[in-house]
């Protein structure tokens, strides 16, 4: 069976197809192809009923369907398209409950997706809540999934066809290669210990590079999905054009250049650095060199090139700068001035991390004993770009009716959540309950979602229950409501507030922006009336939050509203997400790592929906915002008890107040070091007033000094309290706080419009 597999991929034709099916089950019936030519349109051409077969399921019958695409296929282009086809077709094809639809250009490039209706509760189909799982396989990739699981798959039922297009499957292979090669790399690598995670000596070792390998791997699974975008280029993973750019590549297994000079120049100077201020770091010592101590967005090690340094700069050309933090160097100064180290990207061969070249491209599987970590005496490992490059990614966001089988950004959660959790370094034992992470399934995600927003547009608007459901659900139908109703719910949708207390790797923060976005699809296809709230809104802002600032900086709050609105620049789902990650979601969680993967995924989030243009700045890709204001560590299991009646909160407080969430307001769009580094120096002076105001008011040190200390940009710190209003600005509570079970905590949240979904 993988042979026929393996020559439909090789020779994609209807004969390959055919035999395929013909294999895969007994009843595939009609061999004379069926032309359908009359939905052939700009998109597609030879559109053909292949043939069809029955399943065991009671008067279930599927249908084979190919087309043409006119244009060249890729996993993104016309996939849209591509569903909305095959919808139709099994809408005037009734006797059919679904199908499988093949799309193919004619380069052998094809999608393979199972297209059905999902019954009603009461068994009836109503052809508009259809599910789509697909494939896209070309003969450039490896497609080792497809071809494993449509080789063994059996065609006889809809489950195990379903079975056949499972992601699951995927994810834990995925996932158990990671965490093998996690726990095989964690006493091989080497970081700074100038930042102490623990007292004891042992402990601190294992948290300092646990914590770094998570972190080290949310930036080269973010890097993979971009490079599956085209932004960055293959060559810089590849072992045979490595070994005549890097001094000494993989000669041994000593050899270790490769992570600081690609890498770590990748993610510091290069993803973090404008495209036209790309340049090395002088050399010399802090007397020769005072402009650039410090700053951590400029090339270093131009001694383990094995080119000239201009050569080494033209690497990285063509590669956007993206902003977003999660590539900011986190090396930095004490409040004395001394340098703490901690992703160790420096001159000084004593403060530099070290990762060797064969963790990543050994291409051998070598067995190993990974028993100290609970994963057994005899597992296989290999280099880490040796697993990355034999899994199909996509850059496709999964929808609970329109999933890739290939690992997508949802993906990342489920793996690091269960790398968070699958190793406590604080007691040296597998210990899931011990870090209290736990990965909630994506059906329960949707569902707590659905509910929560129910009960939020239920409350709040004059909608009925159906039609409340209606809009919620994922069916192609979308609710008759008039323009003031559509207004209404957008409105409302603008002004929502949600907290995650426990949010890890961000499954409900994205789930809900997922549900939303879809909302605003179905209500303002144009984006019409979301532009004009968030236009009024920034107009709003520059009279008066804004009021202060210069002319300059009115303008490009204006001009950014519209670049983000402008589709020759962006999908419409990007202002849709920009501005609900901007003003209505928050996450907080006692893990700073966990809070990074967070950000991470809504990063690719808003990476993918931005189209690329070679001609213009930046190739079009617009900087990411900042999420340290949006995400933060902190323990929400306790409250900072500060009294706030009119006798201690006082109009000077509440204009400090005031003062610091106009500024973190600014900081989510910041885009240059200079411009963030004096944003953070303004938040730390505009505390200190505040814990002196409050020092005069009675408050105790403690709390004041609390205050004080909590700095929102420390992303390898976590708060040991949580205060929605000192670190959000959210003054009257939330309106969704959601409980991921086991875990339930209202602390810190205002009783006021409060709702609490616990399931």
């Amino acid at each position: 069976m993988r042979e026929l597999v393996e020559n439909l991929i090789a020779n994609f034709s209807h004969d390959n197809l055919i035999k395929l099916f013909r294999n895969k089950t007994r009843s595939f019936s009609r061999y004379n192809p069926e032309d359908f030519s009359h939905i052939n349109d700009d998109l597609f051409s030879e559109c053909t009923l292949l043939g069809s077969f029955e399943t065991t399921d009671d008067n279930l019958e599927l249908l084979v369907f190919t087309a043409k695409t006119n244009n060249d296929l890729s996993e993104r282009s016309g996939k849209k398209r591509q569903y909305e086809l095959g919808k139709r077709v099994l809408k005037e094809q009734l006797r059919y409950s679904g199908g499988f639809f093949i799309f193919y250009d004619s380069k052998g490039n094809f999608r393979f997706s199972l297209i059905y209706d999902i019954p009603l509760p009461n068994g009836k189909v109503k052809f508009s809540n259809f599910k789509r799982y697909t494939y896209f396989v070309s003969p450039d990739q490896t497609n080792k999934t497809f071809i494993r699981q449509i080789g063994e798959a059996e065609f006889t039922s809809l489950p195990k066809i379903i079975e056949a297009f499972s992601v699951d499957k995927v994810r834990e292979e995925f996932y158990h290669e990671i965490a093998t090669w996690y726990f095989w790399a964690m006493d091989k690598v080497r970081f700074p210990d100038d930042y102490k995670y623990s007292s004891d000596q042992t402990k601190d070792a294992e948290i300092r590079n646990s914590t770094n390998l998570i972190r080290l791997l949310t930036r080269i699974i973010f890097i993979w999905f971009l490079k599956e975008k085209k932004l960055v280029p293959l060559s810089l993973f590849d072992a045979a054009f490595l070994k005549r750019i890097v001094k000494d590549f993989y000669k041994g297994k000593e050899s270790s250049n490769y992570y600081n000079a690609i890498l770590q120049n990748l993610f510091f100077g290069t993803l973090n650095q404008k495209m036209n201020e790309r340049a090395f770091a002088r050399e010399g010592d802090f007397s020769q060199n005072q402009k650039e101590y410090g700053v951590k967005n400029l090339y270093r090690y131009a001694d383990k090139f094995a080119i000239p340094s201009q050569e080494a700069i033209a690497l990285f050309k063509d590669i956007p700068f993206l902003n977003g933090g999660l590539f900011d160097c986190l090396d930095k100064e004490d409040e004395t001035g001394k340098v703490i180290y901690i992703d160790g990207f420096s001159r000084n061969p004593a403060k530099q991390a070290i990762i060797n070249d064969y963790l990543f491209f050994q291409a051998d599987e070598e067995r190993v004993n990974l028993s100290a970590y609970e994963m057994g005496k005899d597992k296989t490992v290999r280099g880490l770009f040796e697993i990355l490059k034999s899994y199909s990614f996509t850059i496709d966001e999964s929808t609970p009716v329109d999933q890739e089988v290939a690992l997508d950004p949802e993906m990342l959660g489920k793996v690091f959540e269960e790398l968070l959790a699958s190793y406590n370094p604080e007691t040296s034992t597998t210990a899931r309950k011990a870090t209290g992470s736990f990965y909630t399934p994506r059906e329960i995600v949707d569902y707590m979602v659905q509910q929560s927003l129910k009960h939020y547009l239920l409350t709040n608007s004059h909608l009925d229950e159906a039609t409340v459901e209606h809009l919620l659900s994922f069916s192609d139908e979308t609710p008759a409501l008039n323009e003031n109703q559509k207004k209404e719910i957008i409105e409302l949708v603008d002004n929502i507030k949600i907290l995650d207390p426990a949010c890890g790797s961000g499954a409900f923060p994205m789930g809900i922006l997922h549900q939303l976005v879809y909302m605003l699809q179905k209500l303002d296809p144009d984006n019409k009336i979301w532009y004009d709230l968030q236009y009024s809104k920034a107009l709003e802002e520059t009279q008066e939050a804004f009021k202060h600032s210069d002319k300059n900086e009115r303008e490009e709050l204006l001009k950014e509203i519209n670049e983000s609105f402008d589709e020759h620049i962006n999908y419409p789902d990007y202002a849709r997400k920009l501005y609900l990650i901007e003003n209505c979601i928050y996450g907080v969680d006692i893990q700073p790592i966990a809070i990074q993967i967070s950000k991470l995924r809504f990063f690719i989030s808003l990476v993918l929906d931005q189209k690329i243009d070679s001609k213009k700045e930046n190739y079009g890709i617009r900087p990411l915002p900042n999420l340290e204001t949006k995400f933060v560590a902190a323990n929400t299991l306790i409250g900072i008890n500060v009294s706030k009646n009119h006798t201690y909160y006082t109009d000077k407080i509440r204009q400090i107040e005031k003062e610091i969430a106009v500024l973190r307001h600014k900081y989510f769009l910041a885009k240059t070091r200079s411009e963030k580094r004096r944003y953070q120096e303004q938040d730390k002076m505009l505390r200190n007033e505040l814990k002196d105001e409050l020092l005069k008011l009675g408050y105790t040190l403690d709390w004041s000094q609390k205050i004080i200390a909590f700095d929102i940009f420390d992303t390898n710190a976590a708060a040991h309290w949580f205060d929605p209003e000192w670190m959000f600005g959210v003054t009257d509570g939330f309106d969704i706080v959601i409980g991921n079970p086991p875990y339930v905590s209202t602390k810190g949240v205002s009783e006021k419009d409060k709702k609490v979904l616990q399931q």
